[in-house]
């Protein structure tokens, strides 16, 4: 077993193994209110409409999978049927027939991103027809990313041909370990063979950006196993890696309880494992990114963090290129206007509203001046790596702000102490050893999460482990 990264001990990183949330957006879900409806949504489209000059970003969510993999942690529907995904494009092309006019001229998109699930457990014609529903809509920038999400184990050639055809230029393909024992433990059989079969059909067919996802504390993970992997992914040699910790949260997800069975690595190894990835990935040239992405040189989020633009929502890490971003299918989330925006979490649900003629809206809030500076903060910290009250005050409009968080700044001291930051009275930057707890140092600035504290008769949701 190798030392901690960073001459961390075990004690510590036990004592500081708490359950937080990952910060992909503030106030995080669990503080949305099922009172916000489709005419909040309504109203936030139509604010966003008066800037009809702006881009917008689009996420377009397909949940269908062929297998569960154990460790997912998204909203997916088990499907054996290709035709199944009919009915939900049928969907799709309702939402979109009452979201789009909502927006008045505002029709440009700069991003276009598919999630799920498994994109390509839809065949190449309803691939073709879901973006012919979005292009009947909407426009692409000429720069504009246009990424999906695909699973090297069920997705063919002949599908990324027909993707790129369609203007896609960047694939993220999920990976997690390439260990045997692991993908075992986890339900999610995946041959090197077809990772490597699949990078190289992309590069041919001429994608432009390739991401692959690896996740650290999984079952039956060892650092053996691990550092094969990251071997083996950093000579494919794809731009961007994302690293992600584990999320164990039964409670959410039921069928994670089945990896119970196996042994779950505790916070000292999965520093151990997190530590591995940085050591080999900066090795191999990638530069850190945040929390747990990594990036060459030269890719578009390496120029979005260097120019301070680099952002992050529900997909992690991405290139802000616009303010707003719609969700379209079920369980996807928007942000547009100062305002979040969540469909229904079931296909049923989501379906049937459509048909009925509603926006499928089913919770949501409206972000109060309050939350507008705290989510800044939160941002700075967890994509800049810093904080500077006057910068923040140059760009929220807002003054004295080292007064109005000066008891959480006094909370900051003990992570300053530990050599996990360094601060001075109006400014603060995360050290290596701090990106590791990014996510403790953000949420001393989430009020929401204060509030429940104070209120001992209410737990609150229960999040993942920070470590």
């Amino acid at each position: 077993m190798s030392e901690l990264p960073f001459g961390l001990d075990e004690a510590l990183l036990s004592r500081l193994a708490v359950s937080g949330p990952r910060y992909t957006s503030y106030p995080t879900a669990p503080e949305w209110s099922a009172d916000f409806g489709p005419g909040d949504a309504s109203a936030a489209y139509a604010r966003a409409a008066q800037r009809p000059d702006e881009p917008l970003s689009l996420y377009v969510h397909l949940p269908f999978c062929s297998r569960l993999c154990l460790y997912c942690g998204c909203t997916v529907e088990i499907s054996g049927r290709p035709d199944r995904a009919d009915s939900y494009l049928d969907a799709v092309e309702r939402e979109l027939e009452l979201l789009a006019p909502q927006l008045g001229a505002r029709r440009t998109l700069t991003q276009l991103h598919w999630g799920g699930g498994t994109p390509t457990f839809l065949s190449v014609p309803r691939l073709q027809r879901l973006h012919a529903l979005i292009s009947k809509h909407f426009t692409f920038r000429s720069d504009a990313e246009v990424s999906v999400e695909v699973d090297p184990h069920v997705t063919s050639a002949e599908q990324v041909s027909a993707l790129v055809d369609l203007g896609f230029n960047r694939v993220s393909m999920g990976v997690q370990d390439l260990d045997a024992r692991v993908q075992h433990a986890v339900r999610r059989e995946q041959t090197s063979d077809e990772t490597h079969d699949l990078v190289a059909h992309c590069r041919a067919a001429g994608v432009e950006g390739l991401n692959i996802d690896l996740m650290y504390g999984l079952p039956e993970q060892t650092e053996q196993g691990f550092a094969a992997t990251l071997d083996a992914v950093a000579a494919l040699a794809p731009d961007r890696l994302a690293v992600f910790g584990y999320a164990h949260v039964p409670w959410l997800k039921p069928a994670q309880k089945a990896l119970e069975d196996y042994a779950l690595p505790d916070a000292p190894t999965r520093a151990r494992l997190f530590g591995l990835a940085l050591q080999k990935l900066v090795a191999a040239d990638y530069q850190v990114v945040g929390l747990d992405h990594f990036a060459k040189r030269d890719d578009s989020l390496m120029h979005a963090l260097r120019d301070g633009r680099l952002h992050r929502n529900f997909m992690g890490y991405a290139v802000r290129a616009a303010e707003d971003m719609l969700g379209v299918g079920m369980s996807s989330i928007g942000e547009v206007a100062g305002a979040f925006i969540q469909n229904a979490r079931d296909t049923k649900t989501y379906e049937a509203e459509l048909a009925a003629g509603r926006l499928p809206v089913i919770r949501g809030l409206h972000r109060s001046a309050e939350d507008e500076l705290r989510r800044a903060v939160i941002l700075s910290l967890m994509c800049q790596m810093r904080i500077s009250w006057p910068e923040l005050e140059q760009a929220t409009g807002r003054t004295q702000l080292a007064a109005h968080f000066a008891s959480e700044w006094e909370a900051l001291k003990p992570f300053a102490d530990l050599g996990m930051c360094t601060m001075s009275s109006d400014a603060l930057q995360v050290t290596e050893v701090g990106r590791l707890f990014l996510r403790h140092m953000a949420m001393l600035f989430d009020e929401s999460l204060a509030k429940r504290a104070q209120d001992q008769g209410d737990q609150g949701p229960r999040f993942s482990k920070t470590l």
